[in-house]
């Protein structure tokens, strides 16, 4: 797992994106509404928020409008947090 971090200027909640390694653009476009985030959250983001240093109680939710207002950017926000977004490559 590479967990890559960008800072930002915008005033948002921290963005989490999980970016499977062998998925090609094609995949990506078909499993953008049936990804498995709750694997994702139990085994990728304890070590998203250990490299953040944030609190492992840390609230993380799941949403589908992540990047945009529409369905294309799913990740998890993390509240509470600003400035910066996180990607994820497992």
């Amino acid at each position: 797992m590479k967990i890559e971090v960008k800072q930002h200027s915008k005033p948002k909640n921290i963005r989490v994106y999980v970016w499977p390694e062998s998925e090609t653009i094609l995949d990506n476009l078909q499993n953008r509404r049936s990804r498995p985030y709750t694997i994702w959250k139990r085994e990728v983001i304890p070590s998203v928020l250990k490299e953040l240093n944030l609190p492992a109680d840390t609230k993380v939710r799941w949403s589908q409008y992540a990047g945009c207002s529409c369905p294309c950017s799913p990740g998890f926000i993390i509240n509470d947090y600003y400035g910066k977004d996180v990607h994820v490559t497992i």
